[in-house]
């Protein structure tokens, strides 16, 4: 990054900022993946063998703050108190990763800010800009229609 600052030459405060924060969620998306495949490594290792069977590795992408994070979890086989079988992510479980799809909680508390005082378009642009992550306003009126249901169930 350096390199390409230097070779460039003079370079505005606003672009090394842009070129700054870009590197930053960069680098916080490769930690994240480091982090949960590390910890999905140690949960593996420690669960009951017997309750959950190991059905490999999955990959997937979670929307944060900072960009997307695609890494790889584990999917466990297991047996319900009525006899089906149900497939589980231990990590997913042990994280309490309550996603809106595959949005971070944090992140859909964000969109759900910005849509309080602006349109879905502005509110768009506003994430797309402030955080790592690009939204449409089609997908921030899917997420908020989301976040609707999720309270009418909890209200009734």
């Amino acid at each position: 990054m350096m390199e390409s600052i230097v070779e460039e030459k003079l370079v505005s405060f606003k672009t090394l900022e842009k070129k700054v924060f870009a590197y930053v969620c960069e680098l916080g998306r490769m930690i994240t993946k480091v982090l949960l495949e590390s910890y999905d490594d140690e949960l593996a290792g420690e669960r009951d063998r017997k309750t959950y069977r190991d059905k490999g590795k999955r990959e997937t992408t979670i929307k944060t703050v900072y960009g997307e994070v695609t890494y790889a979890r584990r999917v466990y086989r297991t047996v319900q108190e009525d006899g089906t079988a149900a497939y589980i992510y231990l990590l997913d479980e042990a994280m309490s990763m309550e996603k809106i799809g595959l949005i971070s909680t944090n992140l859909a508390e964000k969109i759900a800010l910005t849509v309080t005082e602006a349109p879905y378009r502005v509110s768009a642009d506003v994430i797309s800009d402030t955080c790592g992550q690009t939204i449409s306003h089609g997908g921030v009126w899917n997420l908020i229609q989301q976040l609707g249901e999720r309270i009418n169930e909890e209200e009734e």
